[in-house]
């Protein structure tokens, strides 16, 4: 059964390892009526994952040590029916290649930095509705 969220309330958990940037989608996201949490490497996305109860996880992909594919990891064993936007300015071949290394083959849905905050907050309401692929 799908239980479709309304956007407005909804709690977000952004990570990213750039502060500039988790600190401007963050107010973007909030004044679009959002609760945000952030998360500012995977380690820390981890310890919330497993602690707190989110709505929708935005995961940059490039971070030190835990990074996004590690996370999408957790995701798919242990929180699959969550769903997932990805951020990264990392080149679309080294997304690939990396790939080989998830449980899941398919990413959810991708925007490359800069992230526009107006597409992205289109793209987190379509994914809270379920309009848009849940494949983490």
């Amino acid at each position: 059964m799908l239980v479709v969220m309304p956007a407005e309330g909804a709690r977000l958990l952004l990570c990213d390892d750039s502060p500039i940037e988790r600190l401007a989608l963050a107010h973007y996201l909030r004044s679009s009526g959002f609760e945000v949490d952030e998360a500012g490497d995977g380690k820390s996305a981890l310890q919330f994952l497993k602690h707190r109860q989110i709505d929708l996880l935005l995961l940059d992909l490039q971070m030190p040590e835990v990074d996004g594919f590690d996370v999408l990891n957790y995701v798919a064993e242990h929180r699959k029916s969550l769903p997932v936007v990805l951020l990264s300015g990392m080149p679309p071949d080294e997304i690939q290649g990396k790939m080989d290394s998830l449980k899941e083959r398919e990413l959810p849905p991708l925007l490359l930095k800069p992230v526009d905050p107006e597409q992205l907050v289109e793209i987190v309401e379509m994914q809270l509705a379920g309009d848009l692929p849940q494949d983490a």
